[in-house]
């Protein structure tokens, strides 16, 4: 067939003749209409001994991620970590996921350890600090969400009534949903000032106080607050873990 003959006589008898794939088509619902052929038709199916002997492999492990706009390496991720977590027992840590999205999955041979790791959160690699999660071997690595950090807080010069668990709670909600608060028996903060682990939004800013009203007649006032350990986070925007090595919505500096 003459190709550029047709192409003169009817430009668009080609494209006619075919099936575009428009924009709205994405790779999934293209592969949702494939006509699988009789090997791509084979079902792996586990048996009971499989799913046991599996999940005893993977029962000491965790899901990390690190907040860097940069892709690194397994390696790095395992020099930092390990003398961080102390040089645990049986630790392993491999990537998983797409490059660049510094997803990994750390074994630990000890439960204390894993137990340790994961609530001395947040970790760091570099400046940019790592976020964990238990594992779950149902989830795919496109499907495991990282969008909140455990992380110590502390809300400084509160009035002394407010220095208890009862309050106390309502003061760090505030900042995050409140994993727990540093009380002693009595339920009275046991530091010069309120101490509490709370799990903050990362894709929102870094907050740098909070509103609080301590009086029944009174005005809201504000109340400064200072995080433990506090990964790397933008100056600009306030986000800690940005996608790009840009920041999207850049402040101007002042003194």
């Amino acid at each position: 067939m003459d190709l550029a003959g047709s192409g003169r006589s009817g430009g668009g008898s080609m494209n006619q003749s075919c099936d575009p794939i428009l924009p709205e088509n994405n790779v999934t619902d293209l592969l949702r209409n494939l006509n699988l052929t009789t090997d791509e038709g084979e079902v792996a199916a586990f048996s009971d001994e499989d799913e046991d002997e599996v999940r005893g492999q993977t029962k000491l492990a965790l899901i990390g991620k690190v907040l860097s706009p940069a892709t690194l390496h397994v390696t790095t991720i395992q020099q930092a970590m390990k003398p961080a977590w102390g040089n645990p027992v049986g630790l392993k840590i491999r990537a998983i996921g797409e490059k660049g999205n510094n997803l990994f999955i750390a074994s630990l041979g000890c439960e204390n350890d894993l137990k340790r790791v994961l609530g001395g959160s947040p970790w760091i690699v570099g400046r940019h600090g790592v976020i964990l999660q238990e594992y779950d071997e149902s989830l795919k690595p496109s499907e495991i969400a990282f969008d909140k950090m455990e992380i110590w807080v502390r809300i400084l010069n509160l009035p002394v009534g407010w220095m208890n668990r009862q309050r106390g709670v309502h003061a760090l909600g505030l900042i995050g949903s409140v994993i727990g608060i540093d009380v002693d028996k009595d339920g009275e903060a046991s530091c010069p000032f309120l101490r509490g682990r709370v799990a903050i939004e990362v894709a929102k800013p870094i907050r740098r106080g909070v509103l609080l009203k301590t009086k029944k007649d009174g005005v809201p006032e504000w109340f400064e607050i200072q995080f433990e350990k506090l990964p790397f986070f933008c100056k600009s925007c306030g986000v800690m873990g940005h996608s790009k090595l840009e920041c999207a919505s850049p402040a101007a500096r002042n003194d």
